[in-house]
């Protein structure tokens, strides 16, 4: 078992280099005060109890420790879950690229696109803290920080299942449906399963009756979960039948479906490759889904709005700038003997790196950056107006969703600046 101590080096490496600017000013006195107060936290497993913030996000509780000696207990804990996790967890990006190549076969198929109904908020406490207490690679301790904080959030704070939001409540929800992931997978007829969080994809060999498919899975899943029903939630392909070799393709679209902010469609076509004669295998184009597109646009017009009311182009500028390029975000990796600053890139490349070259949506986007940047409706009101003008038009039309994303462009900004232009996104 390994010990996983909550001691003043653990938990100092787990302050960001933001929290100790902002917050004490690089003050080693009050960051040792800190550190300390959250050691005596940790060994006394929350006894004054805890400190949260509860608020609405999408119509759904989202909890988050209004404490940061709380939120850094709770990050050596997740770093501690993560090395109970059996098996390696899926990013978002292998996940799209495994599904393409799957979708590629000429073989018959049939594709399920499924979503558990309200995941967090459905989770059978007393079932998630016996799995919890089962893992041998768990120190007791450990063991009892998880129970401890998730029955004093319940307690006090209301909260139903597992808390959405805490920095342990992700992996602990991939630990809670574990096993329920290796059923689906050695299930008969299904030759591809994946799962994000609530969202899971199954590619089936066409083989299976699908009513009975779908009852099978609702009956593994652990006790309180359920599949969503609704139309934008579940969705269930016609049998694609095999591709015939030798046959000549039409193009004809054969099936197109949403997951994980990514388009796929099916096409009846071989692949652009010469050295492939007589292929049965099909074409799989990647977009934007609808709501990931209309996410982003929703964020432009924002940008312009919010210029309107302040007439800052300033802030405009970079706003927009900063929809169209990539950054790179500082994350703290702890390795077996040290720990590591991790710089993870995000923006519009690097946040759908799995997009086709020719994406329809990029130039979608820039089409709706032209027309917000022409459009005559800068008037709010007598004391309000605010237009552009020709210079500024170009200023905002040398940025470009399609360029950012081909060439990759990176724009730096400080941590204020940061939250000064994501603000009214949030």
């Amino acid at each position: 078992m390994n010990r996983q101590p909550y001691t003043s080096m653990a938990l100092k490496s787990k302050l960001t280099d933001n929290e100790r600017y902002n917050l004490f000013q690089d003050n080693p006195d009050e960051v040792e005060k800190l550190i300390s107060d959250a050691v005596i936290i940790a060994h006394e497993n929350f006894r004054a109890g805890v400190s949260i913030n509860k608020f609405l996000l999408k119509g759904r509780c989202v909890y988050s420790s209004s404490c940061l000696k709380e939120k850094l207990i709770l990050r050596h804990t997740n770093v501690n879950l993560r090395g109970a996790k059996e098996g390696i967890l899926k990013q978002r990006n292998t996940i799209i690229e495994e599904i393409k190549i799957n979708l590629r076969e000429g073989a018959k198929y049939r594709v399920y696109r499924l979503d558990i109904k309200s995941f967090f908020e459905s989770v059978n406490l007393e079932i998630l803290i016996a799995i919890v207490n089962g893992k041998k690679y768990l120190s007791r301790h450990t063991k009892n920080i998880i129970e401890w904080y998730l029955r004093t959030c319940e307690r006090t704070y209301d909260s139903k299942g597992l808390p959405r939001g805490l920095e342990i409540s992700p992996i602990l929800s991939e630990i809670y449906l574990s096993e329920f992931d290796n059923k689906i997978k050695n299930e008969k007829n299904i030759f591809y399963y994946a799962r994000f969080v609530d969202d899971i994809i199954i590619i089936s060999s066409g083989e299976e009756n699908e009513h009975e498919l779908i009852k099978k899975i609702e009956a593994l899943l652990p006790e309180g979960l359920v599949l969503n029903t609704t139309k934008h939630k579940k969705s269930i392909s016609p049998l694609i039948p095999k591709r015939k070799q030798g046959v000549d393709p039409d193009g004809t679209l054969v099936y197109k479906f949403d997951f994980l902010g990514y388009s796929f469609s099916i096409i009846d076509s071989v692949l652009i490759n010469k050295k492939i004669a007589n292929s049965c295998y099909r074409q799989v184009n990647t977009d934007l889904s609808e709501n990931r597109l209309k996410k982003i646009k929703t964020r432009i017009s924002k940008s312009f709005y919010s210029y309107k009311k302040n007439g800052d182009f300033k802030l405009l500028i970079d706003r927009i700038s900063f929809l169209t390029s990539n950054r790179d975000l500082k994350r703290k990796i702890k390795n077996p003997s040290l720990v590591d600053k991790l710089k993870i890139s995000t923006g519009i490349y690097y946040s759908n790196a799995k997009l086709d070259i020719n994406s329809k949506s990029l130039s979608a986007l820039d089409d709706f950056l032209v027309f917000c940047t022409n459009s005559n409706k800068h008037r709010l009101s007598k004391k309000n107006t605010y237009s552009l003008g020709k210079n500024q038009k170009k200023e905002l039309l040398r940025n470009s969703f399609k360029k950012g994303f081909i060439e990759r462009i990176y724009r730096k900004y400080n941590y204020g600046r940061y939250k000064e232009i994501t603000k009214i996104w949030l």
